[in-house]
């Protein structure tokens, strides 16, 4: 893992918690995420070094990907927090014939990687939620 990869600030309002918190959710990315790094990084060799797209955080995150390493929470986050950033990139000249736009997309998962972290940090929210609901139940008179 890239150093300071995930020592970044989390794009959620509320720090998120360690992934032991989140019991029964998994953090490991699927083949279909995998596969979408793989494509990226594959693409990406084949340019020449002036259209090869990815920042040095993004190259560190399709490895992750491709390698299906588990993720911290905060991770899952910046990934919702890229793809929505990062959506008007599809509309780019140069997203038909893999230009850098689409490569970085892919890197960080592509279109699977998107519905993918999207799921997981909607479930995290439902399980903070639901243990703030525990621990301050409301009192009835």
């Amino acid at each position: 893992m890239a150093a300071g990869l995930d020592a970044e600030a989390s794009a959620h309002p509320m720090a998120r918690r360690p992934r032991n918190f989140y019991a029964g959710l998994s953090f490991r990315p699927p083949e279909s995420v995998a596969a979408a790094a793989r494509r990226a990084l594959e693409r990406r060799a084949q340019q020449p070094p002036s259209n090869r797209g990815m920042t040095p955080v993004g190259l560190a995150r399709a490895r992750q990907l491709l390698n299906r390493q588990e993720l911290l929470p905060q991770t899952i986050d910046r990934m919702v927090s890229y793809f929505a950033r990062h959506a008007i990139d599809k509309q780019g000249s140069t997203w038909d014939t893999y230009g850098k736009g689409r490569q970085a997309w892919d890197g960080w998962g592509g279109d699977p990687g998107r519905r993918w972290a999207s799921a997981v940090a909607r479930r995290m929210d439902a399980v903070e939620q639901a243990a703030q609901r525990a621990a301050n139940p409301s009192r009835r008179r």
